[in-house]
């Protein structure tokens, strides 16, 4: 039995329930945020705001990994949603690295230290290697996208 403080996926979103056409649609615009969140994680890197930096290069591999749940027919519309169709649709049967699952939840635990941690400290290395994970799981995210007619624009 699950403790009563998590809350699982809602029924529908481990069912594809998307239309075509709202699938292409949710995909691309999840695809569009995914870009500017890392085209502005690496502005903050050059500007040497790594906790920044941090929260919004998770922000852009989520939008990825929400953009492949949309693609494939799945009403994810929270966090925890895309955590658990990632996990079980696509890491589970191994279309992608069983630590997928894993990096997106530490990601989403940085990103919330890194906007609301008071006293939170991140050395600029640690972020520079995290990053790195982050884009290795987004260019996979990206691939699987494109092999599903999903490119960015």
């Amino acid at each position: 039995m699950e403790p009563s403080n998590t809350v699982s996926c809602r029924a529908s979103c481990l069912t594809p329930t998307l239309g075509e056409e709202e699938r292409t649609l949710l995909a691309t615009s999840e695809l569009v945020a995914s870009g500017q969140s890392w085209d502005a994680a690496e502005v903050l890197v050059s500007q040497r705001l790594y906790r920044d930096a941090l929260a919004r290069a998770y922000l852009g591999l989520f939008h990825a990994a929400r953009a492949l749940c949309w693609r494939e027919g799945y009403d994810v519309r929270t966090e925890d949603e895309v955590l658990e169709v990632i996990g079980l649709r696509f890491a589970g049967p191994g279309e992608m690295p069983p630590e997928a699952p894993a990096v997106l939840a530490r990601g989403q635990r940085y990103r919330e230290k890194c906007d609301f941690g008071v006293g939170w400290v991140v050395s600029p290395e640690r972020v520079l290697a995290e990053l790195e994970v982050y884009e290795e799981h987004r260019s996979g995210l990206l691939a699987m996208l494109a092999a599903r007619g999903i490119k960015a624009g």
